[in-house]
């Protein structure tokens, strides 16, 4: 089966990213047009030219000087709107499922978690961008190969800890669908009484003045007032058992999964005080016109940021702000 091969590179096709390279075929004439990418090159086609070209069996790529086999079962829908992205977040998916170690497993030892990382962006950007793709799929399958077990386990830790993150959404949607209806029960409930204390007022003071009921005005206002306030709803009741509820939950006392051990201990988890950003008075003096920023001062003499609100003070006052920040900040203070 022949196929018509595009010339030209991806770059030529950026100006009209709704077309079809191969039939020619647009969104603005087929709304319902989908692309599809395959992994082995990421060359965008529509879903009718992968139909027509790889129903009968693997076939070569139509985009001239690729000479990469493709199957159907592999095209797959183009979710990003740029091909680079796409395969980006593709390589990361697969090189994560095999180098999925966590600060855990270097027993908190945050230096060689950071050169586990560092290695793990390598094998990313290589891969992303061509270099040394044998030497680096190779050393990708020797680490599958040799940490087998350990990989499964963090597979199975990872997965659990989505498991408890789904049932943590869950049972907050539940509360505060829950909390806003005993809300919204309290709200009628309040009107409701509202309408009954003016009107009970209203028959008291009516009876007091005919002669069939005694009473100063003030004490019957203050008693329909107390009978009020010994209505004290079951709606409101159960909001406050639900705020109990909300504030002892085990879905937010274990956050942080550490496999069978549990959650890590407080003095693991990575702290990040305020950076001073609490300060009630700032550190630092700005001084007019006594900055010179080449960039600052060409951009105040552009119409198109003067105009949208730019001024120059506002940058400075941030660069100082953010260069003061965290002379102030006591670790413990914070925590407290």
């Amino acid at each position: 089966m022949s196929t018509q091969m595009i010339t030209g590179t991806m770059d030529d096709y950026d100006d009209n990213k709704d077309m079809c390279p191969i039939c020619k075929t647009d969104r603005y004439l087929s709304p319902d047009l989908k692309f599809l990418v395959n992994p082995e090159c990421y060359h965008k086609i529509c879903e009718n030219c992968v139909d027509r070209i790889f129903s009968l069996g693997p076939a070569q790529c139509p985009y001239k000087h690729c000479d990469k086999i493709l199957r159907k079962n592999k095209f797959k829908t183009q979710v990003f709107d740029d091909v680079a992205v796409e395969k980006e977040v593709d390589i990361r998916k697969r090189v994560f499922n095999v180098f999925n170690k966590t600060l855990e497993d270097f027993n908190d030892n945050l230096e060689e978690y950071n050169k586990y990382l560092e290695d793990v962006e390598e094998i990313v950007y290589n891969l992303d961008h061509g270099i040394d793709v044998e030497k680096t799929e190779e050393k990708l399958r020797t680490y599958e190969e040799l940490n087998k077990q350990l990989i499964l386990n963090n597979l199975e830790r990872s997965k659990q800890a989505m498991e408890n993150f789904s049932q943590r959404q869950q049972f907050e949607k539940d509360m505060k669908l829950k909390k806003k209806l005993l809300e919204r029960q309290i709200e009628e409930e309040e009107r409701f009484n509202k309408e009954w204390a003016k009107k009970e007022i209203v028959n008291r003071l009516s009876a007091a003045a005919a002669g069939t009921a005694g009473g100063d005005t003030n004490d019957v206002i203050e008693g329909v007032r107390n009978t009020v306030k010994l209505k004290k709803s079951s709606a409101r009741r159960k909001l406050e058992e639900l705020n109990l509820v909300l504030k002892n939950n085990p879905y937010f006392a274990n956050t942080n999964m550490a496999g069978a051990g549990g959650a890590h201990p407080r003095s693991s988890i990575p702290y990040t005080p305020f950076n001073g950003d609490r300060d009630l008075h700032q550190r630092f003096a700005l001084q007019e016109d006594k900055y010179s920023d080449p960039l600052v001062q060409e951009l105040e003499k552009r119409s198109d940021y003067t105009a949208s609100g730019f001024r120059s003070d506002y940058v400075y006052e941030r660069v100082l702000t953010e260069a003061f920040m965290g002379l102030g900040c006591v670790i413990s203070e914070e925590r407290a």
